[in-house]
């Protein structure tokens, strides 16, 4: 990407690509928009440009571009360092349009501003410039690390492929091939959910059609497509947990006595028998030994009457305990719903299984992801 500055203004992009025909060039700003509505319109038909045709990587160039253009050579270089994949391109887009000439409303100026510092914010400022030191053999975390910026990178090109294909309901996410490939560690995949739950969160406010902003910046996608990129998202975390859960069990433990399911679960804190004569409720826990090795399994919380249904995760292929949590359980899968008739709607989890599966899919309730957690009030239905 090109810093060539003409008669102080920053040169134009040219995508190679064809759709140029149709989506025109790079949006440029002679004049300034009048109204506050001509103003979002302006910056809306901008970000969508960008959006088409750029990809993360591009995006933190442009953001660091602006720096240097903005005589903050040095923060542009902190901006450099950090990994494509935590670079939200939104803010790069707008950074863009900038140097093209729109000025800034004081709030979307601030908020870029926030966002710049946070980058910098993920650097490690103490370590000395590449120039001024003796070049050295990396050593293997480095390189490990390195292998997982470029694992998020294919993850990064999948996504804009998605994205470009349409964000149809019907996709593959390739996190095992790809991780798998490289023997990414496992301690090292934080650097990857952290900014990929952030871009979920993103869409679910885009979604939900509050934010003036983010409502402009993704008008080129229906609601039914940001749905499926939702889903696209959680298919990808739900696989990155599992590549984690895989390749811990996969590694060759030191040779030590077998943990039988007994002392596994002796710190879970569990309800072993729970009375509502009001509204005819009497449970009694199955012991928590059969959490261990189970595939599915139904907890309830007496306190907050909520039905938690734990399904393992489809590498591991079966729960556990660890301390007082629940482990081993596919976060896609998994879901914590509030029963409005316990006394009635728990009955119907206590028949069969797909009766039950089906029952509580059926529940009119927000469903969330359970965290696998347990105290005192929960007891435990059902594990199989």
């Amino acid at each position: 990407m090109s810093k060539s500055l003409i008669k102080n203004e920053v040169k134009e992009l040219k995508p190679k690509d064809p759709h140029t025909k149709y989506l025109g060039n790079e949006p440029i700003f002679t004049t300034q928009p009048k109204t506050a509505e001509d103003y979002q319109n302006a910056l809306r038909g901008a970000l969508n440009w960008y959006n088409y045709f750029y990809s993360n990587k591009d995006a933190k160039e442009m953001l660091a571009d602006y720096l240097d253009h903005n005589n903050r050579s040095k923060d542009a270089k902190y901006v450099r360092k950090v990994p494509d994949s935590v670079i939200i391109t939104t803010y790069a887009w707008v950074a863009r349009a900038t140097m093209r000439g729109l000025v800034l409303s004081d709030n979307h100026t601030l908020t870029l501003e926030s966002e710049i510092q946070r980058l910098i914010g993920l650097v490690n400022k103490n370590e000395p410039d590449a120039e001024e030191t003796v070049t050295t053999r990396p050593n293997v975390q480095e390189i490990m690390r390195e292998r997982t910026t470029e694992a998020g990178g294919e993850l990064e090109g999948l996504f804009d492929e998605y994205l470009k294909s349409g964000a149809k309901k019907e996709f593959t996410v390739k996190v095992m091939d790809e991780f798998t490939k490289r023997n990414i560690l496992p301690q090292h995949i934080s650097m990857i959910i952290e900014p990929w739950t952030r871009r979920k969160e993103e869409y679910e406010e885009v979604l939900k059609g509050k934010d003036p902003q983010l409502k402009e910046a993704y008008s080129r996608f229906t609601k039914p497509q940001i749905k499926n990129i939702i889903s696209y998202v959680d298919t990808l975390l739900s696989d990155l947990n599992s590549y984690v859960s895989v390749k811990k069990a996969a590694k060759a433990p030191r040779a030590k006595k077998p943990v039988t399911p007994e002392k596994r679960v002796a710190k879970l804190k569990y309800l072993k028998v729970f009375k509502d004569v009001k509204n005819k409720i009497d449970l009694t826990s199955v012991s928590p030994t059969k959490l261990v090795g189970a595939t599915e399994a139904w907890v309830y919380d007496t306190k907050r009457r909520k039905l938690h249904h734990y399904v393992a995760d489809p590498y591991s292929k079966e729960l556990s305990v660890k301390g007082n949590a629940l482990i081993g359980f596919d976060t896609k899968d998994s879901e914590v719903k509030t029963l409005r008739n316990p006394a009635k709607q728990l009955k119907e989890v206590t028949g069969s299984k797909p009766a039950a599966r089906k029952f509580f899919k059926d529940i009119k309730a927000v469903a969330t992801t359970p965290k696998g957690r347990f105290n005192s009030d929960m007891i435990i239905l059902r594990a199989f």
